[in-house]
């Protein structure tokens, strides 16, 4: 995790700060935040938007950017919809994201992914009853008694 050096932030919204021994352990702090939001500080760079917005925790009082696994253990139980919006209001009416925009990439470079999957599972089906019929109706084809006897005497 690299040290944020917070002077050039607006904190949006503020969160827990977590205490720890030295050296911080990542295996710990995974227990510690997983599925629980309320260690994240949500940082806006001053004068940008809110999609450059960049999630921080604060351990012994010094910011750190989570890194990608711990991002995904803290908002695991986020779930994308089809009509999922990465960004909320808060109380006082400021706009914050979601999600980490890195993470909310992550979910979505694998939803296309399962998506595609699904659909390739859909054509592979398809494509096994499509066979299957064409199997059967060149078996009955070649029982045709009609169908022999013509083959016969093309042949003579």
């Amino acid at each position: 995790m690299k040290s944020i050096d917070i002077t050039g932030y607006d904190i949006v919204k503020a969160g827990v700060v977590c205490q720890s021994e030295t050296p911080i352990r990542l295996d710990k702090l995974l227990q510690l935040m997983e599925r629980n939001e309320s260690y994240i500080f949500w940082l806006q760079p001053l004068n940008s938007n809110v999609q450059a917005q960049v999630p921080a925790i604060s351990i012994n009082g010094k910011f750190y950017h989570p890194n990608l696994k711990l991002e995904k253990a803290i908002f695991r139980h986020v779930r994308l919809s089809r009509d999922f919006d990465n960004q909320e209001l808060l109380e006082d009416g400021t706009p914050k994201l979601r999600i980490p925009a890195r993470l909310m990439r992550e979910k979505v470079k694998s939803s296309i992914r399962f998506q595609v999957r699904f659909s390739c599972a859909e054509c592979a089906l398809a494509c096994r009853v499509f066979a299957r019929v064409l199997r059967r109706s060149i078996k009955s084809v070649v029982r045709t008694p009609g169908h022999a006897s013509q083959e016969s005497g093309a042949q003579a």
